[in-house]
């Protein structure tokens, strides 16, 4: 199904339910794709990974669909616990550092848009914006500059890879030079640096894979393909129809269309994981153990085979 498609049935839906403040398409398109990513993150969990080559404590992830759900992580083959940041201790020499392990962190920051040109690359003009090239930044909250054809902008909603410019200017790998409309106001950016920190310094030259539960495929337009399986999708949109209707004051309706969201998804779920392994509930400790005593990690009763 199509985005397009499920805004119409969202739209036959809200009608029927005579909800008495208007919803623009803009409000529905924003409470739909975010129940869609968290349909998808809570139940599907697609799974997709990042590796890196070691040189330092710190790497940046430079996948668009990557998430905090990291279930497991790797150096050369070797599972690397998961370490609190907050029990990290600073100036510790790695000598004192007995076991390696890792923490999630994401380095934010914000600045406004005073100006965004018609090229490729794409350069945005922000005052003492404080980038360096290789951070990654999300934007919104930009009028105008967009495919003029589709309406699609350029950078709302993106996560992008900068390059320094200047103190006041910085590009991203955006081809805007044709076929757009002309920036109008506004903007924001916000730095998305999401990095894993080892706890030590690893050998040079080893490779670090980081697995995870990733982001469901971005949106282009409204007649891109929903990435999400043809069962859930009416999940997606029964609990986007209960959201407004909960607003409008009819808690009953919305109560109803949450009911069903819940059905579609736990049946999804039994049909779908009914013999598979599920890392992200069972510790990795656990796995290896249960794998080596009964030589499958679906025999979890003890007994031998």
């Amino acid at each position: 199904m199509r985005y397009q498609e499920a805004y119409e049935l969202i739209d036959i839906a809200v009608a029927e339910g005579k909800i008495a403040y208007p919803i623009s398409p803009s409000l529905k398109e924003i409470f739909f794709d975010q129940i869609l990513e968290e349909t998808a993150l809570r139940v599907v969990k697609k799974r997709d990974s990042e590796s890196f080559s070691t040189s330092g404590k710190s790497y940046i992830f430079t996948n668009a669909n990557i998430t905090e759900q990291v279930y497991k992580v790797e150096l050369d083959k070797t599972d690397v616990p998961f370490v609190p940041e907050s029990s990290i201790i600073s100036n510790v020499s790695d000598d004192d550092v007995s076991k390696i392990g890792y923490y999630l962190k994401t380095d934010v920051s914000t600045g406004s848009i005073s100006a965004i040109t018609g090229d490729s690359p794409t350069v945005v003009t922000s005052a003492s914006h404080g980038l360096s090239t290789g951070d990654y930044v999300l934007f919104s909250e930009i009028k105008g500059h967009y495919v003029t054809a589709t309406k699609a902008s350029h950078l709302n909603g993106k996560r992008l890879v900068v390059t320094y410019v200047s103190d006041t200017q910085f590009s991203v790998a955006i081809d805007s030079s044709s076929g757009t409309t002309a920036y109008d106001s506004g903007g924001v950016w916000e730095k998305d640096n999401k990095s894993i920190y080892l706890t030590k310094n690893p050998d040079s030259g080893d490779t670090l894979n980081v697995f995870y539960y990733a982001k469901p495929e971005p949106k282009n337009n409204i007649s891109s393909r929903i990435d999400l399986p043809n069962q859930l999708i009416p999940s997606a949109i029964h609990r986007t129809i209960a959201h407004f209707l909960d607003l409008g004051g009819q808690l009953q309706m919305g109560s109803g269309h949450r009911g069903l969201a819940e059905k579609l998804e736990l049946t999804y779920v039994e049909t779908s994981r009914a013999k598979e392994p599920m890392p992200h509930i069972i510790p990795n400790p656990m796995q290896s153990f249960v794998t080596t005593r009964n030589g499958s990690i679906g025999n979890l009763t003890g007994a031998d085979d």
